[in-house]
């Protein structure tokens, strides 16, 4: 065999990775991606992924209403990703969209592009008598919390199960936990999933909050603290001298999970350290940190840790010149619409703007990320 054509070879390789390292850095969509900031393993991977799901089939948007905030946010997801693919690989798919009314939509499934079709909470008396002879070739997106037809593809925001890593990490295995939640509905979640475990719960053990409520009172009345700064007032008046006052932290709360926002995250761990109560574990599910918005700061959840979504904590230049401005909300419903669309050219296993995809069997399953924030720095790491 010529002893020149492995060289020769290796010389090709070499060119055309040079070529395409070239041919993605002039791309701006891939040169501008990092928005400027330092790009880490997160980002990095969600790069990755986004740029090698190219769209391999044309897709059809069918929804109902656009009335909807979280539809309007879901379509511009779709849109961007599709656009941010053409930049990327100059394939002939296409994507269209069709608004329809609720009693038509028989009349639209039997196309052949594969179907999205969208569900928010303005839709009422769909006619879905045929999507049961549609499988293969549907998703449908549920942009509330009712799922109407869950024998069909679907995925749903509201229905991701975010207690299952809880468990595996053991954080319900002993009585000593607070849950608060500004859901009811994540509370009913929980209890099912405590008892499916087989696992003991007090009432007493679930907040429910809103974003009006004084959370150092609230977390104040929660851990009995009132009374014992009643009780250290009255021992003063006896003694005659003043006492420094320790925080009597519950002893049968060792951990506080938090399911929330990140308006109100942000207001609820200061509240704990408002109220001295420093010897605590505490756990946020996702939509607790928006690192967009000014008013959020790592100080503000210093020493906490939990599950995020990456789009939350890396400010990543999709093309939306107002995306910054989303709340926290529209901007998980823009990313949905955006990873659904390289999620289902990509596979099992696609990392997005809100994690890792999968099916796990007709449901679209979402892995956000694990974050911890320490030393007023934010930590994330990939799972």
């Amino acid at each position: 065999m010529n002893s020149k054509t492995p060289k020769r070879i290796i010389s090709i390789i070499l060119i055309l990775l040079i070529l395409s390292c070239c041919a993605s850095t002039s791309n701006p969509r891939i040169s501008n991606f990092y928005d400027n900031s330092e790009p880490n393993d997160v980002s990095k991977k969600m790069l990755r992924n986004i740029s090698a799901a190219n769209q391999k089939k044309d897709f059809k948007i069918i929804y109902f209403s656009d009335s909807s905030n979280k539809t309007k946010k879901f379509l511009e997801g779709v849109t961007t990703s599709f656009f941010f693919q053409k930049s990327l690989n100059n394939n002939k798919k296409e994507i269209s969209f069709k608004k329809i009314s609720p009693s038509s939509l028989c009349e639209e499934v039997d196309s052949l592009s594969f179907k999205i079709i969208v569900f928010s909470d303005d839709d009422l008396n769909v006619d879905s008598s045929c999507l049961s002879d549609f499988n293969s070739d549907i998703l449908l997106v549920y942009l509330n919390g009712n799922i109407i037809y869950p024998k069909n593809n679907f995925v749903s925001l509201d229905n991701q199960n975010y207690f299952e890593e809880l468990f595996l990490d053991k954080i319900f295995e002993n009585d000593d936990y607070l849950f608060i939640s500004k859901n009811i509905d994540e509370i009913e979640k929980l209890v099912t999933n405590l008892e499916n475990n087989n696992s003991f719960y007090d009432t007493n053990a679930f907040l429910l909050i809103d974003g009006t409520n004084d959370f150092e009172n609230e977390i104040a009345k929660v851990f009995d603290i009132k009374n014992s700064e009643n009780r250290k007032n009255n021992l003063q008046r006896l003694i005659n001298k003043d006492l420094k006052f320790i925080s009597r932290s519950r002893k049968d709360v060792k951990k506080v999970i938090v399911s929330s926002s990140s308006d109100i995250a942000n207001r609820i761990i200061p509240a704990f350290k408002y109220n001295l109560l420093f010897d605590l574990d505490i756990y946020n599910l996702p939509n607790h940190y928006d690192v967009w918005k000014e008013t959020s700061a790592p100080s503000d959840l210093e020493g906490t840790f939990g599950l995020e979504y990456p789009i939350l904590v890396n400010k990543i230049n999709l093309g939306s010149k107002d995306f910054f401005s989303y709340s926290p909300e529209s901007k998980i419903n823009y990313s949905l619409g955006f990873d659904l669309i390289n999620f289902l050219n990509y596979g099992n296993g696609y990392f997005g703007l809100l994690g890792e995809y999968k099916y796990k069997e007709n449901e679209v399953k979402i892995s956000p990320i694990n974050i911890s924030f320490e030393e007023g720095n934010l930590v994330q790491n990939l799972n």
